[in-house]
């Protein structure tokens, strides 16, 4: 089976479009058609449904396509570790990361990856951690940060950084001026969390209930930066990570006050990666890297 036209349908499948299609592989829409024509022979099957301007899969297409991707993405592994075992770093390395971790964390280590080994490809997606577990589960990404990592059986934890909780609050609320905070102090206090399913809230819900305190949540965000404006127009107060609100905190947007006994307040962050996995050169030293922490 020809990959080129796995790829094509795929980026058919991905764009519903024959034109965008052929402009993805550089080839015109005639050779789209002729390439899906020569797999639905091969298949004896349709695999597409055409009409009214509109391009989708049949039932064998999506089963084709599910198929195709995982070939693609597999030749794609492969060829990195070929490449690699020549002794260099290359390849394409794979990172999904949440929002949170990657912006303060892990932009500064992809930034020094990609200066020691120019010849790798490291693709770094921000997204949810509920999709970087499936991703990496499934191959589609080699390795996941995430906060709060979960003990799974089909995943390696590797225990990166633990970082400081601190309250974050506009500059001119009562609290700003302090130099700690128990947690009573916030009770009551209008609060502003991330969404009741990322682990990050779930983890400062756990740390505020064995406290007793009790806090009024006004607003919620999947999205840190949106978060940190909403504390910015005085909505609220929140708990966030301290890395995360250094610069505004410097620039007299936001201010931050730790609390009492910080070493209860803390977020895990770990990598995930699949387990049993055989990892490539690239990866290896990508965690070597992480685990430097400097």
């Amino acid at each position: 089976m020809n990959l080129d036209l796995l790829k094509t349908f795929c980026d058919l499948v991905d764009t519903g479009s024959f034109s965008k299609a052929a402009d993805a592989n550089y080839i015109s829409q005639s050779a789209v058609s002729q390439q899906l024509a020569k797999l639905e022979r091969t298949f004896s099957v349709q695999l597409i449904n055409r009409g009214g301007g509109l391009v989708s899969s049949t039932e064998a297409g999506k089963a084709l396509y599910d198929g195709a991707q995982d070939i693609l993405r597999r030749y794609e592994q492969l060829t990195g570790e070929v490449r690699s075992a020549a002794d260099a770093i290359r390849g394409v390395l794979r990172v999904g990361t949440i929002y949170s971790a990657g912006f303060y964390l892990l932009d500064m280590y992809v930034r020094r990856f990609l200066q020691a080994h120019p010849e790798a490809e490291l693709r770094v997606e921000y997204t949810s951690s509920t999709h970087i577990y499936s991703a990496v589960v499934s191959g589609k990404m080699d390795l996941g940060v995430v906060a709060y990592p979960e003990k799974l059986r089909s995943v390696e934890v590797i225990p990166l950084t633990s970082e400081e909780l601190v309250v974050v609050c506009p500059p001119k609320h009562r609290l700003a001026r302090r130099k700690t905070v128990s947690p009573a102090d916030i009770s009551g206090e209008k609060f502003i969390g991330f969404h009741r399913n990322i682990p990050t809230r779930r983890g400062i819900d756990r740390l505020l209930k064995s406290e007793n305190v009790e806090v009024d949540v006004v607003m919620e965000f999947d999205n840190i930066e949106l978060l940190k404006r909403a504390i910015y127009v005085e909505a609220g107060l929140s708990i966030l990570p301290r890395d995360d609100v250094e610069r505004e905190a410097n620039h007299g947007d936001l201010a931050y006050v730790c609390f009492r006994r910080p070493a209860k307040w803390v977020r895990p962050v770990g990598v995930i990666r699949r387990r049993g996995k055989v990892p490539t050169p690239a990866e290896r030293m990508f965690l070597q890297l992480l685990r430097t922490k400097t």
